[in-house]
């Protein structure tokens, strides 16, 4: 896999009324301080607006891919991490508007901004803060460790909430827990109350893989994980 490159990382403290275009990836964690905000989508089309005066500010993760432009105001009491990085698997798609993240030919899409409770923000406070530290050390063996815990930071943006109501994630689950294959797709279906095709279309739209290929490669890794850390034989796995 290839790691993001970290340009600069910090917090910003200080009130500033200003517009930026992005030339490289920004992640951020913004915690409090927005007065407002208008953020524009590399195409020209805007993407999200923010009033202090209207809206409530809630801590969030966020990601801009470059040619994102923003025009933002902060107050004195401005609390927003950020670090900017070369991370090409990250592309935004104006087509839908939306940022991938491409991973082995798979383009897997990623939220722009994550809302985060109490606890989140507190624990991504401090993880940011270490990632800080890390890049600015200089040391070989601590910018490493600064890019891996940017792809831990990351890994938040791949989460899908698990939502009992939501069909897709409960068939995915569905399909996780029957490990001998017990019911074909079809009758995943059919128990869920679902329309197959329906099911099938949005489940390859969210997960970038079909249902039945998800199957597939959920098999050959339990196969792998008991061929290497396993005592059975070839017959009882193949049993």
């Amino acid at each position: 896999m290839i790691l993001p490159k970290i340009l600069n990382a910090g917090v910003y403290r200080h009130a500033q009324k200003s517009s930026q275009t992005v030339q490289a990836v920004h992640l951020g964690l913004s915690i409090r301080g927005a007065v407002r905000s208008t953020v524009y989508f590399p195409d020209g089309t805007l993407c999200s607006t923010f009033d202090a005066a209207r809206d409530e500010m809630i801590p969030h993760l966020s990601l801009a891919t470059p040619g994102f432009r923003s025009e933002f105001e902060f107050d004195s009491s401005r609390e927003n991490w950020v670090v900017i990085m070369v991370f090409p698997a990250l592309e935004f798609h104006p087509d839908d508007h939306r940022i991938y993240w491409n991973y082995n030919g798979n383009a897997l899409p990623v939220p722009r901004r994550i809302p985060l409770n109490e606890t989140e923000c507190s624990a991504f406070r401090q993880t940011f803060g270490t990632l800080c530290r890390l890049h600015q050390s200089a040391l070989p063996q601590n910018m490493l460790e600064a890019e891996l815990t940017v792809l831990q930071i990351m890994q938040r943006f791949l989460q899908v909430p698990d939502q009992a109501d939501d069909p897709v994630e409960l068939f995915r689950r569905r399909l996780a827990e029957d490990t001998r294959w017990q019911y074909s797709i079809m009758e995943h279906c059919r128990r869920l109350g679902l329309n197959r095709d329906r099911l099938r279309e949005d489940f390859a739209a969210r997960y970038n893989i079909s249902p039945g290929e998800y199957r597939i490669q959920m098999r050959l890794r339990k196969i792998l994980s008991l061929l290497a850390y396993s005592d059975l034989s070839l017959k009882e796995i193949a049993f």
